[in-house]
């Protein structure tokens, strides 16, 4: 009776150890699944009129195959504007060290919610000059409003300087939104890890 129990206990025991990477192993599988941006369950596309620096007028979605991080801001603004532009930078130069990202269409587009004094020149030294992938664009009043609403960015116009949120959105090629980054320091190796993840899946 005493070695039966002596038995039983050992195999409890063995069964316990050997779980015990078992369950590492799965947490960890379930950490790397979850996405860094915040996912968001609606399947409305993104679409808007846009004219770029040289006074062209252009439609997005344009292109197949093409992602797009999407952030609305002024160039005037001092705080989450230049900061998100430095790690859209920070982003851009990662992409072009990945042998499978460089090849993909990645562009970053800047729509100005202040077109009254993001003048053309103005964007295209701070904006359109960076790289290829990087564009600017100002909406007429009626489009810019409607998407603002569509992207819930609360931008307030009634104070001195202009308030707004800073998020910052990652668009599938069909203009569907895949993430969205709210917070204002981001990690470009998360950031990379959920584009890898999310075109990866669409492959």
């Amino acid at each position: 009776m005493k070695l039966s129990k002596i038995f039983i206990a050992s195999i409890l025991i063995l069964l316990a150890v050997s779980l015990i990477p078992i369950l590492m192993l799965l947490n960890q599988w379930g950490a790397g699944s979850q996405s860094y941006g915040i996912t968001t369950s609606d399947s409305q596309q993104i679409r808007f009129r846009w004219q770029d620096v040289n006074q062209q007028v252009h439609h997005y979605p344009a292109s197949v195959g093409t992602y797009t991080y999407l952030f609305l801001a002024f160039l005037s603004c001092s705080e989450i504007c230049p900061i998100r532009i430095k790690q859209l930078d920070q982003l851009e130069q990662r992409i072009e060290q990945d042998a499978l990202l460089a090849k993909v269409d990645i562009q970053f587009i800047f729509v100005t919610i202040d077109p009254d004094n993001d003048s053309f020149a103005v964007r295209q030294a701070m904006i359109d000059g960076r790289s290829k992938r990087f564009v600017s664009a100002s909406l007429v009043e009626e489009d810019l409003y409607s998407l603002e609403f569509l992207l819930s960015d609360n931008i307030n116009r009634e104070l001195t300087t202009i308030s707004h949120v800073g998020n910052l959105f990652l668009l599938a090629p069909n203009g569907n939104i895949e993430r969205i980054y709210t917070a204002k320091q981001l990690s470009i190796p998360k950031m990379l890890i959920d584009l890898n993840h999310i075109i990866s899946a669409q492959l």
